[in-house]
């Protein structure tokens, strides 16, 4: 029964070439049309800030600016002081590789590392920035042994160690 309703609906398209291709504008309308509708902003009710609190006129948030990236040299720079420390015990030297934000893989990575076969004892010049986009940076830190290239990456707005290239 319900297949007799709806056999003539399919077939009436494709009497003519313009039946179908006006079909075709019709649905590829509809589906714009629909994408539109979901893409549209959720409408917030105003509301009056509290006294003592920050308006939303003054938050980076409401302006709709993102935040300002941070400088990825001095986490650059506190991984490679605390990698650059071949005196230290294994844990140690952990403590201050962790503390200086390294991504999963090059915790890893840096697992079986020796700190006493580290090449270098100390940063001894300025680190620079060699390369900088959205979401990764590239630094070169200057050590007593080999310059050491730092990859970063930028999850919500911190910088963490994504590898690290002695001699690079």
């Amino acid at each position: 029964m319900l297949w007799e309703v709806i056999a003539p609906v399919l077939r009436w398209p494709m009497r003519s070439p313009f039946r179908f291709f006006s079909v075709v504008v019709g649905i590829v309308f509809v589906i714009w049309l629909i994408a539109q509708w979901s893409d549209a902003p959720d409408a917030e009710p105003a509301s009056q800030p509290e006294r003592g609190s920050v308006s939303a006129e003054q938050s980076p948030e409401a302006t709709g600016s993102p935040a300002p990236v941070p400088d990825p040299v001095p986490l650059a720079t506190k991984f490679v002081t605390a990698w650059a420390r071949p005196d230290l015990t294994t844990d140690e030297w952990w403590a201050g590789i962790n503390a200086a934000r390294p991504d999963e893989s090059l915790a890893q990575a840096l697992g079986t590392t020796d700190p006493a076969t580290v090449p270098a004892t100390k940063v001894v010049g300025a680190a620079k920035v060699l390369e900088q986009n959205d979401g990764e940076a590239r630094v070169e830190v200057t050590t007593d042994g080999p310059k050491v290239i730092v990859y970063l990456t930028l999850v919500d707005n911190v910088w963490y160690v994504a590898n690290i290239l002695p001699g690079g």
